[in-house]
């Protein structure tokens, strides 16, 4: 399909990425957050530059650290969302989980890079989910209210241009809690997910 020439849309998108933890590793294995993390860089993720081999579930972008085309992103919002653990028994294992999702958020600080010029930087707790299940169920913790409207929002639009660079950094200046040992947040197993999602406007050709 062509593009119609000096024609744009903007609409309404979302760019997301996730760190995924599978449930077994390559040596069929019970895999873990911090073993995954250990084959990578043992003190930071960095999202929407590792892209390959991804689903759908995990991430939306096509190239690493880059819009597609010659696409515009203005980012208005910015989200860190947690997947529920994968527990034995749930009703006891419900602390262990609210625990491990305080140990994320308060251990870690998260980055937003754009043409390598850091445009906000904070502690993992300032960006909540704003998504989730209903606080009303007793066996599920969330990180924030799962209210899309119950999240980070930028002042001011973040512009990403076409390609430009970019990537979010969670970064845990004093290591993954738990690390080597078999309790705590690198203890946690597959499957498990963080994403990091920016909520915005897409500029793009129209076809």
């Amino acid at each position: 399909m062509g593009k119609v020439q000096g024609v744009k849309e903007k609409l309404h998108f979302q760019l997301y990425d996730a760190f995924f933890v599978p449930e077994k590793d390559a040596a069929g294995q019970t895999a873990t957050f911090g073993g995954e993390m250990n084959k990578r860089d043992p003190r930071m993720i960095r999202f929407f530059m590792d892209v390959q081999n991804k689903t759908k579930l995990e991430t939306n972008l096509q190239a690493a650290g880059v819009l597609p085309s010659l696409n515009t992103f203005e980012a208005r919002a910015m989200r860190v969302v947690v997947s529920s653990l994968k527990l034995a028994d749930p009703v006891k294992e419900l602390v262990r989980e609210a625990e491990v999702l305080a140990e994320l958020i308060y251990n870690s600080v998260t980055t937003l890079l754009v043409g390598e010029k850091v445009m906000i930087e904070a502690p993992t707790f300032y960006f909540p989910s704003g998504a989730g299940v209903s606080p009303g169920v007793p066996t599920v913790s969330n990180h924030g209210e799962p209210d899309p409207l119950a999240t980070f929002r930028f002042a001011e639009p973040v512009t990403i241009e076409p390609q430009q660079n970019f990537r979010v950094e969670m970064l845990f200046p004093h290591g993954v809690p738990g690390n080597g040992g078999r309790t705590g947040l690198a203890s946690v197993p597959g499957p498990f997910r963080i994403w990091v999602m920016l909520d915005g406007y897409l500029t793009r050709d129209v076809q």
